[in-house]
């Protein structure tokens, strides 16, 4: 987690033009023209460049990240594809032992009896296995919202060195999120995110601004209740010390094409890339995996 390298060494020493709702004929995944399914879930994201500044030609597929879930509803596989390099970026196959998801030897994440994540395991940097271990454990309200998620060094498993909060608003919309690093108490980042009144999607993408170094897991892991509505603005402000912006990310979401049965089948995304949703600012397009 490289984003996480200077708290641990701490902790050592859309638009006026947007459309609310589209009806569509035009899916993506299971199911006939109009209907996904009664109990679906989101199985794949397809991301295509509309504005030509990839390589001048709008409509050009940038990638996808896909999973395999069986009938079980247990994630098989993830891949994650870029389209113009015609690169596999990340492949993955989770190994489930017992109530342990393991992504790696190292890494793993721990669910409850309803495969809600409880707790991850990890290395603040991934690619050396000799790294620091952490500990993630998540904490859900009495309505299933993830509120807190409580960073621990394997080494020091009592003294917490990061914490994130999430504030939801609007019957269960998440408005506000705050990532500190406790030894200072200065800000590591933050995000404010607002939202289409009108719009009520169903089981739409988790937008957890701060998870920038799983986010290809985020989408098919159960990780509580998901927001009311959909998305119209995510802001993140990244931290120097001292509670100084370093710089902000600013995505807008307008044009939402949903089905009868109102799961999103595509929205655009302008903007900047959040490196906490495993796609690239442009069209979105969404598959759907039903049981």
């Amino acid at each position: 987690m490289k984003k996480l390298l200077p708290l641990v060494l701490a902790a050592i020493l859309i638009s006026l033009f947007s459309c609310e709702k589209e009806y569509s004929n035009e899916n993506t995944g299971g199911g006939s023209d109009l209907i996904v399914g009664v109990d679906c879930r989101i199985s794949k994201i397809v991301y295509t460049d509309t504005s030509g500044t990839s390589i001048g030609l709008p409509g050009t597929g940038l990638g996808s990240i896909a999973a395999d879930i069986d009938n079980l509803d247990i994630v098989t596989e993830i891949r994650l594809y870029d389209s113009l390099a015609a690169v596999l970026e990340y492949w993955g196959q989770p190994v489930y032992r017992n109530d342990t998801v393991y992504i790696s030897p190292d890494e793993y994440f721990v669910a409850d009896a309803n495969k809600r994540i409880t707790k991850m395991h990890g290395l603040i940097d991934p690619t050396d296995p000799f790294s620091l271990q952490f500990d993630v454990f998540y904490a859900y309200n009495t309505a299933g919202y993830l509120v807190t998620k409580t960073y621990f060094l394997t080494t020091t498993p009592t003294v917490p060195f990061y914490k994130v909060d999430y504030t939801y608003a609007g019957g269960g919309n998440l408005a506000h999120m705050a990532a500190v690093n406790l030894p200072s108490g200065d800000l590591n980042m933050d995000a404010d995110i607002t939202y289409y009144n009108l719009t009520v999607p169903r089981r739409f993408i988790y937008l957890f601004p701060d998870e920038v170094n799983y986010a290809q897991f985020t989408q098919f892991f159960n990780f509580g209740a998901k927001n009311f509505n959909a998305p119209k603005e995510m802001k993140v402000r990244n931290y120097d010390p001292g509670n100084v912006v370093r710089d902000s990310l600013v995505s807008t979401f307008s044009n939402y094409r949903m089905s009868n049965d109102t799961y999103i089948l595509s929205v655009q995304m302008g903007g900047d890339d959040q490196p906490s949703i495993p796609a690239l600012a442009g069209k979105l397009s969404f598959s759907y995996k039903c049981k």
